[in-house]
């Protein structure tokens, strides 16, 4: 610009006479053009800027929760919110579904109230934490700064070539869980909390009543026909049918089911024979459920008849029984300490969690979660 304004001063005076109106026209609408942009570009931007996370102002029980935290628990709860009212008939497709009520609540307020419980528990959890002593500095409201610093740590160690357990990080959906099963393990491992000192006629208590938790399965051997009649055309039902009443008429008279079962050539393909111990009962019954259920109850030496159910075609014989009774209060003590712990853990929590109070502009929120639904 400096050497522009050089040349025409140095140029001829009739010259600069007639051209000087052309200058500044083309100065002064340069200056224009140039602040016209740099407007528009400021507006631009600040239309297009939109901040990552809103600017909650919502307190529990004293403690500040992170816009991060508020947001990850509403969206956890979302998908469970619209599935409730679209099961009621709300359609997800209308635009006005947020705001749309149903039974006197709307999308919107079932959301956020759902989010204001689980934020509750949330913070009871690090209030109990904090009432113990246990080292979490700045309680639910520090947990992205905890989170950042166990993220360096890690990093740190991966860079030094150091093992590291678990995740090589964390995002705030993994953290959340990982620093709240810490506490409640924590908590639930010292006698010395508030609620986790069980005496032993308390857990002696415990154990009868649910003492049925603690039945040990007898060791067990089934000998069984199973046929699926679906899968058979009618001449092979009808020969399968005829070979498995005779079959059945045999084994009601005390033969043993495998040992006949080899003269009829249609039904050996549908035979089996297990041995099942006590510590095996559980995977069993993933895999042979049904037998398991109709011949649990029998003794050596009975069968349940020859019995069709949901398309299958069943002859069941009791081969052995090792019968016991119930694992013994000294074999599960230890196991009783850890159930009783971890259900009075939860109780206290939720009473906790109650009685913390919500400092928040609910309606605020309300309208936010509407906005913040209508556009995703």
């Amino acid at each position: 610009m400096a050497n522009s304004r050089k040349k025409k001063k140095n140029a001829p005076q009739r010259q600069w006479q007639h051209s000087k109106p052309f200058a500044r026209s083309t100065l002064l609408w340069g200056i224009i053009t140039v602040a016209g942009l740099a407007l528009c570009v400021t507006v631009l931007a600040l239309l297009l800027k939109k901040p990552s996370q809103p600017a909650l102002s919502l307190k529990i029980g004293g403690q500040t929760i992170p816009s991060e935290v508020f947001q990850l628990i509403l969206q956890q709860n979302r998908s469970d919110v619209v599935s409730m009212y679209a099961n009621q008939g709300l359609s997800t497709a209308q635009s006005s579904f947020w705001r749309t009520e149903v039974d006197g609540k709307s999308p919107a307020q079932a959301l956020l109230e759902r989010t204001m419980q689980d934020l509750q528990e949330l913070a009871a959890a690090y209030q109990m934490a904090q009432s113990c002593g246990l080292d979490l500095q700045g309680g639910l409201g520090g947990v992205m700064e905890r989170m950042e610093a166990e993220n360096a740590q890690r990093r740190a160690k991966l860079e030094a070539g150091e093992h590291v357990y678990g995740l090589q990080s964390y995002t705030l959906q993994t953290y959340l869980p990982y620093e709240t099963d810490w506490i409640a393990s924590q908590y639930g491992s010292n006698a010395d909390y508030p609620g986790m000192d069980i005496s032993q006629s308390q857990l002696h208590e415990y154990y009868q009543e649910h003492l049925d938790q603690y039945q040990k399965y007898d060791d067990i051997s089934f000998s069984y026909l199973k046929v699926d009649l679906n899968q058979l055309e009618d001449s092979q039902k009808q020969t399968i049918q005829t070979q498995a009443d005779q079959l059945a008429q045999e084994i009601r008279q005390g033969e043993d089911l495998q040992q006949k079962a080899v003269a009829y050539g249609a039904l050996s393909p549908y035979v089996t024979h297990v041995d099942i111990l006590s510590d095996q009962a559980a995977s069993y019954s993933r895999a042979i459920g049904d037998v398991m259920e109709l011949g649990w109850d029998l003794q050596p030496g009975e069968d349940t008849g020859l019995m069709e159910l949901n398309g299958f075609l069943f002859l069941i014989q009791c081969t052995s029984r090792v019968e016991y009774d119930y694992q013994s209060f000294e074999q599960v003590q230890s196991v009783i300490l850890s159930q009783m712990r971890r259900e009075r853990y939860q109780d206290l929590l939720q009473q906790t969690a109650d009685s913390l109070d919500i400092e928040a502009d609910l309606p605020e929120l309300e309208t936010f979660i509407i906005k913040e639904m209508e556009g995703s």
